[in-house]
């Protein structure tokens, strides 16, 4: 069951995967099998108000792959907002699913973090559980704060044993903070934070009856075992959660609902794709704006949003833009939100995105910054002989992929129809919303 681009769900400014736990399960082997790195996050209450607080850990849950939903109040949020997830995909049940992927498959698997006594008994639980499972290594680095960790003796122990699943056990945010700053020098397909997940399996804390679990309560279980720790954690998490899902909430009930012709309407200057929203962004708008917008990532090219005849943006809608708004930026490249409404801007507020995306009142000015900031890009690239500037051969090959990009979407392009504004470009239309 491939699950390259599964779609997400946007609660306070943090995108969900909509996964179960099955697909999450073959997402991993799908990517384990590229070989390329994947950061996969699981994500419950605590993580969204960390976010709230802190931009760079928004910004890290906003580019991991994968960021599935540890927690029921994130379910809560979806489900409030309108939206759904279809399960929550807890990080302690994970971990075996993963281990009885490695045994069947071959993979093998790495323990960072947790105590010594806990990653030991937890590496041999699972094997007695899954025979021939192959742990290819374990390490408990000393606790430090992460500026003063031993990273380079973590990295060599990992790149030693070269496994095809890392699980850090360090809590968050220090454990995803710590996998984005090393993403680009970890050679292994996938990287999951999983918090106290090796703590539970090694049986040094006990799990929450599933009453409790299906209810929502196991917070309540794990107070109890550990009031001292995570009373004042749980009490802040919920304030967070009672202070900001309410904006969220109003701001996404108060948008207009017209049922009106949808569709999107894409056009380019330059290097930068224009694409305007007419009705509502939500299903098969939605989903048509999701192609156009990947193209455009694929490209490499900038990305303007003109939503000035835009309705309403659902929760999906949101999780869409914060993905390719961190495919953009991945590439180097620039994603506006242009002639913003009012009701989209208190939206984008009351969401805790403001933070994440580049805003301006029209379509033009987002194209003239675009233009500048390539050309100071430019200037700064361009290599220099007897003072003057060479041209680059790499620019050309760019503009020449550019262009066989746009000739290969114009050729699987359905007509278009009639936009409401008198431009040439491609036209998507979609079913009423």
């Amino acid at each position: 069951m491939p699950m390259t681009n599964p779609a997400t769900v946007a609660v306070l400014g943090v995108p969900f995967h909509n996964v179960s736990m099955d697909e999450t399960v073959a997402y991993v082997d799908e990517k384990i099998r590229s070989r390329s790195f994947h950061q996969i996050a699981t994500a419950n209450l605590d993580f969204l108000v960390h976010a709230i607080r802190d931009p760079e850990m928004q910004e890290i849950l906003c580019t991991c792959d994968l960021v599935i939903p540890d927690g029921m109040p994130v379910l809560w949020g979806a489900r409030l907002l309108g939206s759904s997830l279809k399960q929550r995909v807890c990080g302690v049940d994970l971990v075996p699913r993963l281990a009885e992927l490695c045994a069947r498959e071959n993979y093998s698997m790495f323990f960072l973090g947790a105590s010594e006594q806990n990653s030991q008994r937890a590496a041999e639980n699972l094997k007695k559980r899954f025979p021939g499972l192959r742990i290819a290594g374990r390490y408990s680095p000393p606790v430090a704060p992460l500026e003063q960790m031993n990273h380079e003796e973590i990295l060599r122990r990992i790149d030693r044993a070269r496994p095809d699943i890392l699980l850090v056990a360090m809590g968050n945010p220090k454990q995803e903070k710590w996998l984005a700053m090393h993403r680009h020098r970890l050679n292994v397909p996938v990287c999951i934070g999983v918090g106290g997940s090796i703590d539970f399996i090694a049986g040094s804390v006990k799990r929450a009856p599933r009453w409790m679990q299906v209810a929502g309560l196991e917070w309540a279980y794990r107070m109890l075992q550990e009031p001292g720790r995570l009373a004042h954690r749980y009490f802040g998490d919920a304030m967070g959660f009672a202070r900001y899902m309410p904006q969220q909430y109003m701001a996404m009930a108060m948008q207009p609902r017209h049922r009106t012709r949808a569709g999107i309407f894409a056009d380019q200057s330059g290097n930068t794709s224009v694409i305007s929203i007419y009705g509502d962004l939500s299903g098969e708008t939605l989903e048509e704006f999701r192609v156009a917008a990947e193209d455009a990532v694929n490209c490499g090219m900038n990305l303007v949003l003109n939503l000035s005849q835009t309705h309403y943006v659902g929760p999906e809608a949101l999780g869409t833009l914060i993905s390719i708004g961190a495919g953009l930026r991945s590439h180097g490249s620039q994603f506006w939100l242009a002639e913003m409404r009012p009701h989209v801007q208190r939206l984008i507020n009351g969401s805790r995105l403001a933070g994440l995306f580049m805003t301006t009142s029209s379509v033009n000015d987002a194209l003239q910054r675009t233009e500048r900031a390539e050309q100071r890009q430019m200037n700064t690239a361009q290599p220099m002989m007897n003072g003057r500037p060479m041209e680059s051969p790499v620019q050309v090959r760019v503009e020449l992929l550019q262009d066989v990009c746009r000739k290969v979407n114009a050729a699987n392009t359905p007509a278009p129809f009639a936009a409401p504004v008198e431009e040439t470009g491609l036209a998507y239309q979609s079913s009423l919303s």
